[in-house]
């Protein structure tokens, strides 16, 4: 098909040729043995040139054509352009439109979360420094002006304050009108456990341990994990007597919290309480259990030293306590009060010396040091008994310690007081 119009172009120079040939041949009398080869050359070039000029007008005629088509599609791309143009300016100028309405958008919103936010801030550093006051009377009206001022703002746990106001009136033992607000707490917050707290305290302290538990039921259909509950549940059976309910929610809410040492605590003071055999030893296990999750539990150290007195260990009953009476100063402060005892015995002032050596022998019954001054200011002071108590104490104490800096000391009071009796011996 490529050169399918250069071939038609060669037929149809044969056919002219031999139509030319055909017409002078048969009107005008030639004979073909009559043409000489110029003529023959000059008649195909003619008819040649004839067919080339009749093939070169319709090129040109189909090139303009071409340009026509050509200058049609560009018309059309041009305007196509121009509309995708006009389309895409339109789109970019709604995407600006879009983008400021977002950005907008986004800053009042921002500007509502931080209006919120700063509020909440405010709210609660309110009711910080309201409960923070000593006087509840005082509280109980700026909770109650809290209240009627600050509107309703979403976010806000409106409840708590009526918690907090309930606690205030309890203090002033207007209990209807804290049983009023822990109600009102409960009926705002539907979702969290806090004014089943409230409300059954409120019972614990009239000593209606029945109503109390049905309100810590309740809570735990809240929340039925919830340790605080399961154990004030096991006060409220315990303060009834009812000692084996009791032990089944201490279990439970050592089952959900394996380190609530108030849990062992209150098993152990239960256990005490119910006195079954070898109700000693599980008391002290439990007892451990607690103070092994808090070391420095007061009540727990106590009750332990208690049993190993029953017991007549009174000397590991004395070491409990002093490790929990050691760390309630730090020991910065305990060798300040050492120092400053120091100065007084130096300057004569035995009797301020002696109560600071004491102070610093009730937080640290093992410093030798201490000890050391103890021994020297009591002989000082002319208390001969305690002088040497505390000397041999102190050199007891140096061995075990391998800490040997005072022993000169101690033995200067011993020697000194055996002196002091052979001279005695001797006078008499």
């Amino acid at each position: 098909m490529k050169y399918l119009k250069y071939f038609l172009l060669v037929i149809l120079q044969f056919a002219i040729v031999e139509l030319v040939v055909w017409f002078h041949t048969s009107g005008l009398g030639w004979h073909i043995s009559e043409l000489t080869p110029s003529d023959a050359i000059s008649l195909w070039g003619t008819v040649t040139t004839i067919v080339f000029l009749v093939f070169s007008v319709l090129a040109l005629w189909n090139v303009d054509q071409k340009i026509q088509e050509l200058n049609e599609m560009k018309r059309s791309i041009g305007d196509k352009f121009d509309s995708i143009e006009a389309k895409n300016r339109e789109v970019m100028l709604e995407a600006d439109k879009a983008q400021r309405d977002i950005v907008k958008q986004a800053e009042e919103q921002i500007k509502r979360i931080l209006d919120k936010s700063t509020y909440r801030q405010n709210f609660y550093d309110t009711l910080t420094r309201i409960a923070n006051n000593p006087d509840f009377g005082r509280q109980v009206q700026e909770y109650t002006h809290f209240l009627r001022t600050s509107g309703d703002i979403e976010g806000i746990n409106y409840a708590y304050v009526y918690i907090c106001r309930g606690n205030a009136y309890l203090m002033l033992s207007r209990d209807d009108k804290a049983l009023s607000d822990f109600e009102m707490a409960a009926k705002l917050d539907t979702k969290t456990v806090a004014p089943f707290f409230a409300l059954g305290h409120y019972y614990v302290t009239k000593k209606d341990y029945l109503k109390s538990i049905e309100i810590y039921k309740k809570g735990l259909k809240i929340d039925p994990q919830d340790d605080s509950l399961l154990m004030n549940i096991a006060n409220s059976y315990s303060a009834m007597g009812e000692y084996a309910k009791a032990d089944i929610y201490y279990d439970r809410a050592l089952t959900f919290n394996p380190d609530l040492a108030m849990a062992y605590y209150n098993k152990a003071k239960l256990t005490t309480e119910k006195k079954e055999e070898l109700w000693q030893e599980k008391s002290m296990a439990y007892l451990n259990h607690c103070i092994k999750i808090m070391p420095y539990f007061y009540d727990s150290n106590i009750n332990k030293a208690a049993l190993l007195r029953e017991d007549n260990k009174n000397a590991e009953a004395a070491e409990v306590l002093t490790n929990v009476i050691e760390p309630t100063f730090r020991s910065e402060f305990i060798m300040a009060i050492l120092q400053r005892g120091i100065a007084y015995r130096l300057i004569g002032k035995m009797p301020q010396a002696l109560n600071d050596f004491n102070t610093v022998l009730l937080y640290q019954p093992h410093n030798v040091q201490n000890l050391s001054n103890l021994s020297v200011v009591h002989f000082s002071m002319g208390h001969i008994n305690e002088a040497l108590y505390f000397a041999h104490i102190g050199l007891d104490e140096a061995e075990q310690q391998n800490r040997h800096d005072c022993d000169a000391e101690f033995n200067e009071v011993i020697n000194r007081i055996d002196a002091m009796s052979h001279t005695i011996v001797r006078t008499q």
